[in-house]
């Protein structure tokens, strides 16, 4: 019976959302108990016993994701930590900057000299913390001006965060999406009647952010211009999938599922699975 290890994502990475994070990885193993596996949950240490043919790794601290690395050496891990650190702040501009439809973003000092604009990015924009994604209303804040971006700079200043992200407003509705890698599973989801572009559009642009950070797991935020071109402003390794969490725990139960069948039988490649939302 392959072994299946599940790491949750710790509590300090997960403020008000503690539940709902424990809650997909809790029917993701549901569903691979399901198709035969033995699923252990808990710490990250789980993932070095010998007989783990492969992790569900939600988790995000320095030090789970040194244990992951070397899990990741034997097994495969789903999102892998190398995923999982692209999506810092820092390295998720860099990545998705000059390769996929981003806006203007830019990592200043949050002790930057006040100025109008230190960022050049221009306003209106969006200042996000710098260094992990968003865990709080307060990581990402609007700044209509430059007297709303310095102070968006100095609330964060003063919270310890010592890097911010200015990023140009993109004009549009918003789209949140979650999604797994090889699109057996992706879902959008806005506050309109209806979505604002094709799904197959959205799927592209989703895919080919997480596909740069690597992830097999995630979710994120577009925004659709006036034009009808989707806008990646965000992509996170492994959300709680709140909206759809059965539907995605069963996803992702099968797409791990395969993976260890592919690992175990190199000859038997997965079929290619069709986007559908």
């Amino acid at each position: 019976m392959p072994t299946i290890v599940g790491v949750f994502r710790e509590a300090e990475y997960s403020p008000g959302k503690v539940e709902d994070d424990a809650a997909i990885l809790e029917r993701t193993a549901a569903a691979l108990t399901g198709r035969g596996f033995a699923v252990r949950l808990g710490e990250p240490a789980l993932a070095l016993a010998d007989d783990v043919d492969a992790v569900l790794a939600m988790c995000q601290s320095p030090a789970a994701l040194a244990v992951l690395d070397a899990a990741a050496a034997r097994v495969p891990v789903v999102n892998a930590p190398v995923a999982i650190r692209n999506c810092f702040r820092t390295e998720t501009v860099r990545l998705l900057a000059a390769a996929v439809p981003f806006p203007a973003t830019t990592i200043v000092a949050t002790d930057a000299p006040d100025a109008v604009d230190p960022a050049g990015v221009g306003t209106p924009c969006w200042v996000k913390r710098g260094d992990v994604h968003a865990m709080e209303r307060d990581d990402v804040v609007f700044a209509a001006d430059g007297a709303a971006l310095g102070a968006a700079l100095a609330r964060l200043r003063a919270r310890g965060i010592v890097a911010a992200a200015v990023q140009a407003h993109v004009a549009g509705p918003v789209v949140k999406f979650y999604g797994v890698a090889d699109g057996r599973f992706f879902r959008c989801y806005t506050d309109g009647a209806d979505v604002p572009a094709p799904v197959e559009r959205l799927w592209t642009a989703a895919r080919a952010g997480a596909a740069l950070l690597g992830l097999d797991v995630f979710g994120g935020d577009l925004v659709v211009t006036p034009e009808g071109e989707p806008v990646l402003i965000d992509v996170n390794d492994w959300p709680s999938f709140a909206r759809c969490r059965d539907e995605a725990a069963d996803a992702i139960a099968g797409y791990l599922a395969d993976r260890v069948a592919v690992r175990r039988q190199p000859h038997r490649a997965s079929a290619p699975r069709r986007v559908h939302a």
